[in-house]
């Protein structure tokens, strides 16, 4: 018997797919990961995506830590795709495959 791997065990936190959004703040730049609600800041544009970077990554820590770490990425708007955790935001979920097994019951007689 195959035993089925948690997705949310040793996951290094690269495997999560998130959005960035950029825009000036002042005299810098901020980033924000407008699914986990989390913003990073810096004096460029690259430094505030590595900031925030480094912020998601200690959050995502912290939630593991907790163990709340897929209960509060499904309640995010992601999904497990089998190799990563995705955002719907990147990446919208595709619609369900529906497989009917068996004949279709036939039509009674009139």
């Amino acid at each position: 018997m195959v035993k089925k791997q948690k997705p949310t065990k040793d996951l290094p936190f690269d495997r999560v797919v998130y959005r960035i959004e950029e825009s000036p703040a002042g005299a810098g730049y901020e980033a924000l990961c407008p699914e986990l609600v989390i913003s990073g800041f810096g004096d460029t544009a690259e430094e505030a995506k590595t900031m925030l970077r480094r912020q998601v990554s200690e959050y995502l820590e912290d939630c593991e830590k907790l163990e709340i770490l897929e209960e509060t990425l499904i309640e995010a708007g992601f999904y497990f795709n089998g190799e990563v955790w995705m955002s719907n935001e990147v990446e919208p979920v595709g619609e369900p495959k529906i497989r009917f097994l068996g004949r279709p019951a036939e039509q009674a007689s009139e």
